[in-house]
């Protein structure tokens, strides 16, 4: 398309218009750079948190933290971080239900030794 320089106003009036119609269209969607997941590595879930990584470790083997894990390294996604911290901590595990192993019950007969 050969321009000249006389069409150049026009030409760039319409490119901004294309682009609006195309960013609209985007963001109607749902398609914008705000949804991709942002991963935490452990340091950084330990400075979002404000918690040592001990307990993030006591959090992960207990499952009580969203986690993905990776060739041995812990991630997570800032957007499960944030939906785990707004649902209270509650993990999805049943509550209320516990085993102790060393519990004595009345019924358990004792063996001596």
């Amino acid at each position: 398309m050969d321009l000249k320089f006389e069409d150049l106003p026009l030409a760039v009036s319409q490119l901004t218009e294309q682009n609006k119609l195309i960013l609209n269209a985007i963001h109607e969607n749902g398609c914008s750079e705000n949804q991709t997941e942002e991963v935490l590595t452990l340091s950084r879930i330990c400075d979002l948190l404000e918690l040592k990584r001990q307990t993030i470790y006591s959090y992960v083997s207990r499952e009580l933290i969203p986690y993905h894990k990776k060739a041995g390294k812990l991630y997570f996604f800032r957007q499960e971080i944030k939906e785990w911290i707004k649902s209270g901590n509650k993990s999805e595990k049943i509550e209320g239900v516990s085993f102790n192993p060393r519990r004595k019950f009345k019924d358990r007969k004792l063996k001596k030794v």
